[in-house]
C-alpha cells in the first residue's frame, strides 16, 4: 500500500485496506508461475489494481473508536452514577 501509495502520490491512509489485502491473495497464486523479466510489469499491475480503490480518510473521525465491554452477568453501572452519599457522623444520646 505505501509503494502503491508512493506512485500515485497519494495517502496511504486514502487506500483501502481490505482491497489491497483481497488483491494481493487473488494475485499470490499467479505471482509464482512468472518469469523473472516479467515481474516487474506484473509489480506494477499489482500496484496500479490497490490504487483503484480508494476511502475516505478515517483521520478525525466523529465517533472515536471504544473498547468491548467485558461479558458479564453483572448489570452495568450507570455512566453518570455518583456513589452514596454516607453520614460520617452517627448521633448517640446517652442516658443515665
Amino acid at each position: 500500500m505505501h509503494e502503491a501509495a508512493l506512485k500515485a502520490d497519494q495517502d496511504p491512509d486514502r487506500l483501502s485496506f481490505l482491497h489491497a489485502v483481497r488483491v494481493i491473495r487473488r494475485k499470490l497464486n499467479v505471482y509464482g508461475a512468472i518469469p523473472p523479466q516479467q515481474r516487474r510489469t506484473f509489480h506494477n499491475a499489482v500496484l496500479d489494481e490497490i490504487l483503484q480503490e480508494r476511502v475516505v480518510s478515517s483521520r478525525n473521525r466523529r465517533n472515536p473508536r471504544g473498547l468491548k465491554r467485558k461479558m458479564s452477568n453483572f448489570p452495568l453501572r450507570p455512566a453518570t452514577s455518583s456513589p452514596c452519599p454516607r453520614s460520617t457522623f452517627a448521633s448517640h444520646q446517652i442516658i443515665k
